[in-house]
């Protein structure tokens, strides 16, 4: 389960996935160098301004087995030197999205409730 995050660290999640996406779909249409540049200048401001989040995703992350958000941004900075490269780094943008998304989905408070309203709660977003 995903701890409660702030409606501003929501806001910062949705930064790191529109990026995320952006630098995939980049690589992916083998154009639009301008865009990836600007995603990966985006992703390293949020990792600059938002140490706290990160790390707290990082270690979110790790717990479940999921990409470590600051070891992809990290990564992106390097440049594929072939397909196979490049299809990795789109396949981890892909699920480094799909994990940050699971968090924003989270209910924003936790709320007492009925079992029904529980199992809600926990199917996948």
């Amino acid at each position: 389960m995903c701890p409660v995050f702030s409606s501003g660290e929501r806001q910062k999640l949705g930064v790191l996935i529109n990026n995320l996406s952006v630098f995939a779909s980049q690589l992916l249409a083998h154009s639009g160098t301008d865009f990836s540049a600007r995603a990966l200048r985006n992703l390293a401001t949020v990792r600059k301004e938002q140490p706290r989040l990160i790390e707290r995703l990082d270690e979110l992350a790790r717990n479940q087995n999921e990409e470590i958000p600051s070891r992809l941004i990290e990564d992106l900075a390097r440049v594929p030197s072939d397909l196979a490269q490049a299809m990795s780094l789109i396949r981890r943008c892909l699920l480094a999205s799909a994990f940050l998304a699971h968090c924003i989905a989270q209910p924003a408070e936790e709320q007492g409730g009925t079992r029904e309203s529980t199992g809600e709660r926990q199917r996948l977003h």
